[in-house]
């Protein structure tokens, strides 16, 4: 399940973790609700295959710098099927051994994210133009948008960025009884006078000193960051910002621009998509957009046989012509010889997609029962089914598929408005039933 990796330092994904700090050991804990995940370790960062996936959709995770190196040779990894998680646990090392190794990742974190998306979701984000001007307050110049809830408990932000301001401020820096708004205020005159390194130093004193506006001081940092060339850095700030604030753009801009620097144009395009409608970002991904498809373009040139065909009926998809991307993932299956492996369960998956926007529900029930068999807690399986069945009228079906959703993910939109609509229909229909 765990092994020794040697693996190149990235920034971490979107990957759902818990850190915790037991009996002088570090765990950290990863939710797998579909089964027991594959896992390679280094001394800063999992990889991980979680079951289903195929390996191009694999995930890269870095083990937050407070908790750094993980002791290989005592490291433990055991996987809970009652609580679907899996628990990697290691000795915390000595404070000065833990720092020194914190400053060297922080020099070598210059990776790049893997882009393994699945089929048929978006893929946005955007430029790099360097706006020159800091954040001074928290106004929100852009639409309301809803509180994005993390799937587990994260590591707390401010507790993180004490940590990494206190591997790159002097201790009398720490020391110094400044505000986080004297520091912010401090290094907007520092970026007005050009001097962003010091610009730097004054938003990461801010950051550790507490009590402001961390995600306003993260923007300005990647501001900072950006026009020092540090893209890398400047795009975990930008994640931090937006996971802080998710109706804030500018952190979306700033991490579209860190991307697009990094020659990652279809990440910057995706990450760009998810921020409030505003005039700016508009524009970038405009200017992005043509980027991203000739990157995307020259990946899917690279490819061959069912993973050539699977992409291509993924950009038919998102162009909405459903029709020719259904070929495309039919000859995607033809393609392929192992009709039970996670890529050919995902082109499946990908095809019911297409079905549903066609109004061919009894073939979108055809495909998802194939990969429900299969893979059981398959959530885009599940959802699509429901969605299916309902106009079938299979009420009872549905709403079961529903509440299976929910199960594992409480907030899914789709799987509430469904059972809160068939949750009395199916009571009556019950009801008449038995009379």
């Amino acid at each position: 399940m765990c092994k020794d990796s040697s693996m190149q330092v990235q920034p971490s994904c979107d990957v759902a973790f818990r850190l915790e700090d037991k009996n002088s050991a570090w765990r950290l804990v990863i939710p797998a609700a579909k089964g027991q995940p594959e896992a390679e370790l280094s001394e800063t960062a999992v990889r991980l295959q979680f079951a289903g996936a195929s390996a191009e959709d694999r995930k890269l995770l870095h083990v937050p710098l407070k908790a750094q190196p993980l002791d290989m040779d005592n490291v433990k990894c055991s996987f809970s099927r009652k609580r679907s998680e899996l628990v990697i646990e290691w000795p915390q090392t000595t404070p000065s051994s833990s720092s020194a190794t914190a400053q060297s990742v922080t020099e070598k974190q210059t990776g790049s994210l893997e882009a393994a998306e699945d089929a048929c979701e978006a893929q946005s984000e955007a430029p790099r133009e360097a706006d020159a001007t800091c954040d001074t307050a928290a106004t929100n110049t852009a639409a309301e948008v809803p509180p994005v809830a993390p799937e587990s408990e994260p590591e707390p932000a401010a507790e993180k960025a004490q940590d990494e301001a206190r591997t790159s401020t002097p201790e009398s820096e720490v020391a110094d009884k400044k505000t986080a708004d004297e520091w912010k205020a401090l290094g907007n005159d520092a970026v007005k006078a050009g001097n962003h390194e010091e610009g730097v130093r004054c938003y990461s004193a801010g950051i550790a000193a507490g009590g402001g506006d961390e995600a306003i001081l993260r923007s300005n940092r990647a501001l900072c960051l950006l026009q020092l060339d540090r893209n890398e850095d400047a795009l975990e700030d930008c994640r931090c910002c937006i996971s802080l604030r998710p109706d804030f753009f500018k952190g979306y801009l700033r991490g579209a621009k860190a991307l697009r620097a990094l020659g990652r144009a279809e990440e910057a395009l995706a990450f760009l998509k998810k921020c409030p409608k505003h005039p700016e970002a508009e524009t970038m991904a405009a200017e992005l957009r043509p980027e991203a498809e000739a990157a995307e373009a020259k990946r899917i040139a690279s490819l061959t046989g069912c993973e050539k065909s699977k992409e291509e009926g993924n950009v038919l998809f998102r162009k909405g012509s459903f029709e020719a991307a259904l070929e495309k993932y039919s000859q995607a299956l033809e393609e392929h010889d192992d009709q039970e492996s996670s890529l050919a369960l995902a082109i499946r998956n990908n095809r019911a997609a297409c079905y549903h926007q066609i109004s061919d529900f009894h073939s979108v029930v055809r495909d998802t029962n194939f990969v429900l068999e299969r893979q059981p807690g398959d959530v885009k399986a599940l959802c699509r089914r429901m969605l299916a069945l309902e106009p079938l009228e299979k009420y009872e079906a549905a709403l079961k598929d529903a509440r299976a959703v929910l199960r594992q993910d409480p907030r899914n939109d789709m799987a509430n408005k469904v059972q809160h609509r068939l949750s009395k229909l199916v009571r009556e229909l019950q009801r008449d039933g038995s009379a």
